[in-house]
């Protein structure tokens, strides 16, 4: 974010109006997902945080949570599945993040204005919870995933466990954590480089949360939380998460800081209405083109380490 934007305007009534109407869609789409996830299971294949010997796509033993856990974890999660599921636990993890991202939103009122700021938080949150449901949804019902393992193999790709709210199959906390991250990230990098250009900048942004992301996963991931779970089919693991899920938290950052910048532009040259219009088309086919973009990434990567003689799983640190 730099320091070229236009001075705050006041809020007019189309700015009204694109608030008003996204937020009743986004809260219906919330309230929708949260229904089928909870009360029609079913419909989606939610697993069972109770019966871990239900879960397909990938099965209990062929997940990353599976390989780091010892013996005893393994044995007290079969028996007492995922911990911390409570109804107070995920009210208090919804108004945590809610908090936290009402904190981001009201910064990024007071300096861009409602549109800027709104259409930051809208974008980012359907951004990432588009992308990630496609990513669940895609290894849940057809067994397959992008991240080609090496010595071995499990279908699926990774699902969230626990959370009230839900977009998709995205945890609303994750979307909201999504957002607060992404805007913190590359508002420092606006502060820190406010004279570099906007690929610096972005890419400052995106290698700022990677970082965030680097610790925050492993423990999130350990069976004292399980916040989510993964599948072991990828070629190089870092502190035993698959190393896609840090190149897709560096692009989205990247590709979406980089869109973002550009609503002033486009609020001048096609009108607000219009620039609205292109900045979410746009974002849905980045969208796209990231997930495309995991697959030739994933198989070339397994092809250079197969080459270089790696018959197994690439584990940083070793040990891991």
């Amino acid at each position: 974010m730099g320091e070229g934007h236009q001075p705050v305007a006041a809020t007019s009534d189309y700015d009204r109006k694109y608030v008003t109407v996204s937020a009743f869609i986004l809260i219906a789409i919330i309230a929708f997902s949260t229904y089928l996830h909870h009360w029609q299971p079913q419909i989606l294949r939610v697993p069972n945080n109770r019966d871990v010997s239900s879960w397909v796509n990938p099965r209990f033993d062929q997940t990353c949570l599976y390989k780091s856990s010892s013996e005893a974890d393994r044995e007290k999660i079969r028996k007492e599945g995922v911990p911390g599921d409570s109804l107070g636990n995920l009210i208090f993890m919804d108004v945590f993040s809610i908090l936290v991202a009402l904190f981001c939103f009201l910064h990024a009122r007071k300096k861009y204005g409602i549109w800027m700021a709104w259409s930051f938080f809208l974008g980012s949150f359907v951004f990432t919870g588009l992308q990630e449901s496609m990513w669940i949804l895609f290894g849940r019902f057809t067994g397959t995933s992008a991240a080609q393992g090496i010595g071995e193999t499990a279908p699926g790709t990774y699902w969230f466990t626990k959370d009230g709210l839900w977009f998709f199959e995205t945890p609303v906390m994750a979307c909201l954590g999504w957002f607060f991250i992404a805007y913190g990230c590359v508002w420092m990098a606006g502060k820190v480089f406010p004279k570099r250009s906007l690929l610096v900048r972005a890419a400052v942004g995106g290698l700022l949360a990677m970082i965030v992301d680097l610790w925050a996963d492993p423990i999130s991931t350990a069976p004292e939380l399980m916040t989510w779970v993964w599948a072991t089919e990828d070629c190089v693991r870092i502190f035993g998460i698959p190393q896609s899920n840090f190149l897709g938290w560096f692009l989205l950052i990247f590709v979406f800081a980089l869109i973002w910048e550009q609503l002033p532009r486009w609020d001048k040259t096609l009108g607000r209405s219009k620039a609205t219009n292109r900045f979410f088309w746009v974002l849905l086919a980045s969208d796209i083109a990231i997930l495309l973009f995991q697959y030739p990434w994933c198989y070339a990567l397994r092809g250079i380490l197969i080459a270089a003689g790696v018959d197994q799983t690439l584990y940083i640190p070793a040990g891991w």
